[in-house]
């Protein structure tokens, strides 16, 4: 009696909720592709700035202060010739300066500025290819001027927006670099410059 006391109330709980039942469930697919290329980034300098002392008495009052100019250069190298993107990764959480990079925070918390990687030119070997960048992940590409956090940066073929096959890219940026206006920090003390970032290669 038991069983089919058990078995009666499923068949009348299917048959009661048909919709319920068919509204409760979902597919999940997981795709993706293993690549056997691989791809190594590297940085000039081995990805240091430095910026040195700067006198609190340089630093304008009432707005932000350019502290340099440097440099830098960024090597992909890959086994074989694909479609790849570098994600820059700002380490410090900078929410002051929207686009840019932080440079760490001063003595009571406050942003204590940025730097603004500026793309100057784009190589794949002896190939000039224009920057992109994409907001969403890869799905759609524009034109770039310079690195952000949050966006794609990769290569495409002159005039195009769609990213390139290539294999041995180098991009030459000039950083700049700015300090918080001086009204906005604590100036009594030393304060540590302490940009940090990431650069991760994404395979398109």
């Amino acid at each position: 009696m038991k069983k089919y006391f058990a078995a009666l109330t499923t068949t009348a709980l299917i048959s009661a909720a048909p919709f319920a039942l068919a509204a409760s469930s979902t597919d999940l697919t997981v795709t993706g592709l293993i690549t056997p290329v691989a791809c190594t980034p590297t940085l000039s300098s081995s990805g240091v700035i430095d910026l040195g002392k700067i006198s609190s008495g340089d630093l304008l009052p009432d707005r932000n202060t350019k502290v340099g100019t440097d440099p830098l250069q960024l090597t992909v190298t890959c086994d074989a010739v694909t479609k790849f993107a570098v994600n820059p990764i700002d380490n410090t959480h900078n929410a002051g300066f929207s686009g840019s990079f932080g440079l760490g925070k001063g003595n009571k918390g406050e942003e204590l500025g940025f730097y603004h990687p500026r793309v100057m030119k784009v190589m794949d070997g002896a190939t000039v290819l224009d920057p992109i960048e994409s907001a969403d992940d890869g799905t759609t590409w524009a034109k770039a001027d310079h690195a952000r956090p949050g966006y794609l940066l990769s290569q495409a073929t002159v005039g195009t927006t769609a990213p390139a096959n290539a294999q041995n890219v180098t991009i030459d940026f000039e950083v700049d670099s700015w300090i918080a206006r001086a009204d906005s920090l604590d100036l009594t003390n030393e304060i540590t410059i302490d940009g940090s970032a990431t650069l991760e290669v994404k395979y398109l």
